[in-house]
């Protein structure tokens, strides 16, 4: 029973998604267990500063698209160090430490946000708050809870490539450099990631979509815009099943790649749109059985 389990027991179980996660990053995306924990760590500081659900909607992306919001984590992560006076974080990327300016940007965190953070920034702004937030969930949550097997191997990766390091220790705060690396291999034999309630590959390519009332847009019209803009990028679009004589309000917009979410939505969690002089909104879909479509 529930009530018979110890503190650090009952902690892992409440936090069983991050610790699923961290496995997944670790051992089937071949993430260093390292700089994973301290991903982490800034993604639970997100949701406690009120982007709720962030964690689990970035669990249930391909991997392709998580690793995407693992460097911009790094980024962010490498931006609070920097500012400690140690440079940039050993083996997190070169002096300047924003790749000339293409990790300042945050489009795939954004999109899950419910408040945009116009770039890396921002964190420079907010140091000391941050930081003592990440600082706490890496000590209080992620050195119990993610935790790699003694079975386990991986490889110390970062999307690029790069090996990557944790953080340094920070002046005039905790620490948090995490234990030394060691040499890892990586597993050829490991099973592929599957979710224990896995939803259909289309959710995770999928937008929602709305109108202004009365005034809807067809699948078609809808289609032929977005495949124009952003190349052929629509898979099928679904609306709203509605009974004779009402118009529909919203729909479904399945893309060719989960990929094009970020870049459909700028970097933003709704993003808006004119076509044929009719107003659309989409946002990142999350399924809901109260919906239904034609």
């Amino acid at each position: 029973m529930a009530s018979g389990l110890t503190t650090m027991e009952k902690l892992i179980l409440f936090h069983k998604l991050e610790s699923d996660l961290f496995h997944r990053l670790v051992h089937d995306l071949g993430q260093d267990p390292v700089p994973m924990r301290w991903v982490i760590a800034f993604w639970l500081w997100l949701e406690s500063d009120g982007h709720h659900d962030f964690i689990r909607r970035v669990a249930a992306l391909p991997g392709p698209v998580v690793l995407r919001f693992v460097d911009e984590a790094i980024a962010c992560l490498r931006c609070l160090a920097r500012q400690q006076g140690h440079g940039t974080a050993p083996g997190t990327g070169d002096g300047d430490g924003d790749g000339g300016g293409r990790e300042r940007c945050l489009p795939c965190t954004n999109a899950l946000l419910t408040k945009r953070i116009d770039d890396v920034g921002y964190f420079e702004g907010h140091r000391r708050e941050i930081l003592d937030g990440v600082t706490y969930q890496y000590r209080s949550v992620c050195l119990a809870v993610c935790v790699v097997s003694s079975n386990s191997t991986c490889v110390p990766t970062n999307t690029s490539g790069g090996v990557l390091a944790a953080p340094p220790p920070m002046v005039g705060s905790p620490v948090l450099a995490g234990p030394k690396l060691g040499s890892f291999t990586l597993n050829p034999m490991a099973s592929p990631w599957i979710p224990l309630q896995s939803p259909p590959p289309d959710d995770y390519r999928s937008l929602f979509i709305t109108f202004s009332r009365g005034y809807p847009i067809n699948r078609e019209d809808i289609m032929e815009f977005f495949n124009s803009v952003y190349g052929p990028c629509v898979e099928t679009v679904m609306i709203e099943k509605v009974a004779p004589g009402q118009l529909p309000v919203y729909g479904r917009m399945v893309l060719r790649s989960a990929a094009m979410i970020p870049t459909v939505l700028n970097g933003r969690q709704t993003a808006k749109f004119l076509i044929k002089g009719r107003h659309l909104w989409a946002r990142i879909y999350v399924p809901s059985s109260r919906l239904s479509y034609a």
